[in-house]
């Protein structure tokens, strides 16, 4: 019996990172070298209850558009949230 080859799934903190980053929970996101593989990168988020929230080491494309992604959700698509103002 021949066994298919299986996709990886993506990394699980990836995911978790773009949904609060749509729904506008990050306060910021950054990328940090891995060292091995070389050029692999992580990406670090801060959400706005001060939790940090590391993604495994990803491709170089892959983290770069990754942080693309995130960035531009984090500066248009979270603005878009009506949110209960807070003590008011």
């Amino acid at each position: 019996m021949v066994k298919k080859k299986e996709s990886p799934e993506p990394p699980l903190n990836v995911i978790r990172i773009e949904g609060l980053a749509m729904n506008g929970l990050l306060k910021s996101v950054t990328s940090r070298d891995c060292g091995k593989p070389k050029g692999y990168q992580k990406l670090i988020a801060e959400t706005l209850d001060g939790e940090t929230i590391e993604t495994g080491c990803l491709e170089p494309d892959a983290a770069r558009r990754e942080l693309m992604v995130i960035n531009l959700y984090l500066r248009q698509w979270s603005k878009l949230i009506v949110r209960e103002n807070k003590g008011q």
